[in-house]
């Protein structure tokens, strides 16, 4: 009998069939074809940033997009950004594939209804905290973690996008109100699988690296040891952070969600946070929720 892929083990409910998931994955959309030939180019050391903007100009609602993201107060070097050139000069392309991607997965979600935008606004939170983070902690990779935080929920969003999945993602916003559990542990009691593992496979359908997928797998996964013994692990605690921290900030978060405080508390000492900040972590959990939701009120308008 053919094996699961590793990226299974441990995620299936009882009497769930990996084979039906991959096949369900392999029938969803492909990532639209102008922002996929984007993020390709972005991934490619031969590409200009003429050739960047000629692809993006194709697609006039990306480019608004983009361009409009491209001032918020995150990417922006304190001067208004006018063309789709100066943006993708500006901006660099690693923090660029972070925008493309936000513009992308913003329009995948036909129905903004409430669940919808709350999952999206999540995602978006996300993001911010983790920039917000990374800057903090004075990390190299200050522009991809934008683009990590926001995938987080990717799997989410696709089963939100999704008719046979949606109707049924009710039961899960009912599950967290009664057990007050995180959206990970409803939807495994619900559909026998959860966004993590979605999110990983619908990444790796359309190409984003490894790494990138395993981020997204793994960041709801218990955090082992006392400290990252590589960046790899790094981004994944500063995403399981950032989520929380916006659930604090109660930005995405459903009713009866419980604030996971000693979920924090563990990422931020495993994060070595107080020695490299030279705060406590009292005080950076208030920190980080006050400009999580500043930057928030500020900005996430931009992107829905």
């Amino acid at each position: 009998m053919e094996s699961p892929p590793s990226e299974f083990e441990g995620r299936l409910s009882s009497g769930k069939d990996w084979r039906e998931i991959v096949a369900w994955v392999g029938d969803l959309p492909p990532m639209p074809q102008v922002a996929a030939q984007a993020i390709s180019m972005v991934e490619d050391p031969e590409t200009t940033a003429q050739k960047l903007t000629d692809l993006l100009s194709k697609d006039a609602a990306l480019a608004a997009r983009v361009l409009k993201i491209a001032n918020s107060a995150m990417f922006s070097r304190q001067r208004e950004i006018k063309t789709l050139n100066q943006a993708v000069m500006v901006i660099g392309f690693k923090a660029l594939k972070g925008i493309i991607v936000a513009a992308t997965l913003r329009q995948l979600n036909k129905r903004f209804g409430n669940t919808e935008k709350m999952v999206w606004e999540n995602s978006m939170a996300t993001a911010m905290c983790a920039t917000l983070i990374a800057r903090k902690l004075k990390k190299r990779y200050v522009d991809e973690i934008f683009l990590l935080g926001l995938l987080h929920s990717l799997g989410q969003i696709v089963f939100l996008s999704q008719t046979d999945t949606s109707k049924d993602y009710k039961l899960v916003l009912n599950k967290i109100q009664e057990t007050g559990c995180d959206y990970a542990t409803a939807e495994q009691e619900i559909f026998g699988f959860a966004h993590p593992l979605i999110g990983a496979l619908v990444a790796k359908k359309w190409n984003f690296s490894p790494e990138t997928c395993q981020v997204i797998l793994h960041y709801r996964d218990p955090i082992e040891g006392a400290a990252p013994t590589e960046e790899q692990e790094e981004k994944i605690a500063i995403v399981r952070l950032s989520d929380a921290i916006a659930h604090r900030a109660e930005i995405g978060s459903p009713e009866g969600y419980t604030p996971q405080d000693e979920d924090i508390e563990h990422c931020l000492k495993y994060l070595k946070f107080s020695e490299t900040t030279g705060t406590d972590s009292a005080e950076v959990v208030e920190t980080l929720i006050a400009e999580t939701r500043e930057q928030f009120d500020n900005e996430g308008g931009i992107y829905s």
